[in-house]
């Protein structure tokens, strides 16, 4: 068995996120983790690599490597630094904070009076200087090269730093490093957020072909088809094991939810007759008594829950302010990039209701693009054109627009100005409860905060939507929600994607990057 957890619970602050589970995973195992974000998906992930604190045990052979979906690398190192540093010290560092964190227990004289406490943090302490002694005694090997070949990371690339390339680059980089170390447990949270297509074929190909055990948190419904072989869906505190990819998921979902619907629907209708035939019982004192055994035994009875398929509460509808022209943008002969043009020669016409979808690799300038349309970068050359009625909603894939330190109402509220406008809102969103509403947006997922920032953005009912991986972060039934509703959206979108199952969703046209051009390629319905 790859990994064990028997009796995990974990708690964040008065909030219970896992209560008491087990779960058993096999060897070379490939495990597709979901739920709705926030439901503790990452924070499973976390446990397992002992960089919280849980309750119960979590045990598992050999070593493991995490990949966060906070691409976080010095930026001030090229990417040769960044890569050969990364394979050769990737678990050190952990495994360092971990030390100092056991030896601040160490030294606190309480830690003494529990025996089985104090035994469990000198074992752990003892098996983490092996390991740590083992990683530093580590080299850089050919594996290295071998990952950089297979991820196709190009020679230009590498006396780089890591600051002046693009997030799908460094997101690519973040890779080249978790698979070059020597992991035979992978804990990837988001690994397909903002990679190409053939990156993203890449992955899926080498992950299938992976030894070890696979654990990974995404939204990408395609890559868990390719991939998984089981999936661990968390709800309400609890896992439910499902053995197949995420197609077989669906489909086991819908029938085990069918099952509870009836068993929920027997028990009702059983209750309602108990009820029925308890207040039809004579008033003779013989009967009297038969009715009162009748009703402690009816509520003795276990109490059967109402079946739901825990869905998002994110629900939304996309407004549009009316605008009376065919085109609400034109670019002509557009050049974006920085001191050198990425694309060049961009003529596009964009007409109300029409849905764009820019592919193409990593680092070719397609987010660039967006952010010279929407005013964050200089153009090099030509024009952008916004019909005057135009009103124009981006969305960054950094979601650089939030105000870490505000709640959520004040980042509403700054907006709106009305309190009842900036619950209505937030509740759209999802977040309904107090708790919620005024909780910091640094303590939000990258989830939760994809939903705000998306808040944010539908409240001035934008013409044109400027999206920039919208699906980012978001989970499974959000992207869901969100696809229907971008379907419905009387106004235009252009969008980067990589997302398929997005782009086969609400593409009507699609525009590939390549070569610093763009081809124009129309969908068919």
């Amino acid at each position: 068995m790859a990994l064990s957890i028997k009796n995990l619970s974990i708690n964040i602050g008065d909030r219970e996120i896992i209560r008491d589970q087990d779960v058993g995973i096999g060897d070379g195992a490939k495990v597709g983790l979901i739920g709705r974000n926030g439901v503790g998906k990452t924070t499973l992930l976390k446990a397992i690599l002992k960089q919280i604190d849980y309750h119960g045990k979590i045990d598992f052979n050999g070593k493991a490597a995490y990949f966060s979906q906070h691409v976080d690398l010095d930026k001030t190192k090229t990417v040769r630094e960044t890569i050969s540093e990364g394979a050769t010290i990737h678990h050190q560092n952990e495994f360092e904070k971990r030390l100092k964190e056991i030896e601040v227990l160490l030294a606190q004289p309480a830690i003494y009076e529990d025996h089985a406490k104090l035994t469990k943090l000198t074992e752990e302490y003892t098996h983490l200087q092996t390991d740590l002694t083992k990683h530093q005694n580590l080299r850089p090997t050919n594996k290295i090269k071998s990952i950089l070949s297979i991820l196709n990371v190009k020679e230009e690339w590498l006396d780089q730093n890591v600051g002046l390339i693009s997030t799908g680059q460094r997101a690519i980089i973040a890779l080249a490093q978790i698979l070059s170390s020597d992991a035979d447990l992978l804990l990837l949270d988001e690994p397909t957020n903002h990679l190409d297509f053939a990156r993203l074929a890449i992955l899926e190909n080498y992950l299938k072909n992976f030894r070890g055990t696979v654990i990974m948190v995404t939204h990408d419904r395609y890559f868990l088809d390719g991939v998984c072989d089981t999936i661990l869906k968390i709800e309400k505190g609890k896992w439910i094991k499902y053995n197949g990819n995420y197609t077989s998921y669906v489909r086991m979902r819908e029938d085990r939810f069918k099952a509870e619907q009836t068993a929920y629907q027997l028990e009702k209708k059983y209750i309602a007759n108990e009820k029925d035939k308890i207040a039809r019982i004579g008033k003779g004192k013989a009967k009297v008594k038969q009715g009162k055994y009748r009703e402690k035994l009816l509520a003795r009875r276990e109490v059967m829950e109402k079946p739901d398929l825990d869905k998002s509460r994110f629900s939304t509808v996309l407004e549009a302010k009316k605008i009376h022209v065919y085109n609400v943008l034109e670019l002509t002969d557009l050049s974006v990039g920085y001191d050198t043009p990425l694309i060049s020669e961009i003529n596009l016409k964009v007409g109300v209701g029409e849905r764009i979808i820019l592919t193409g690799e990593n680092g070719i300038g397609k987010s660039t693009l967006l952010k010279t349309i929407e005013g964050r970068v200089k153009k090099l050359h030509g024009e952008i054109d916004f019909d005057k009625q135009a009103k124009l909603g981006y969305i960054d894939q950094e979601l650089k627009d939030l105000t870490s330190h505000n709640t959520l109402y004040e980042e509403i509220y700054e907006m709106t100005k009305d309190h009842a406008k900036t619950r209505q809102q937030l509740s759209i969103g999802g977040f309904v409860d107090d708790a919620e509403v005024n909780k910091e947006v640094s303590k939000l997922s990258l989830g939760e905060k994809s939903r705000l920032n998306l808040i944010k953005v539908l409240i001035e009912k934008p013409n044109i939507l400027l999206l920039d991986e919208p699906t980012n972060h978001l989970d499974l039934d959000a992207c869901e929600i969100i696809e229907k509703a971008f379907l419905n959206y009387k106004g235009a979108i252009l969008a980067v994607s990589h997302d398929k199952y997005f782009i086969d969703k609400i593409a009507d046209k699609i525009i590939n990057v390549e070569n610093g051009k763009v081809e124009h390629f129309q969908r068919k319905k």
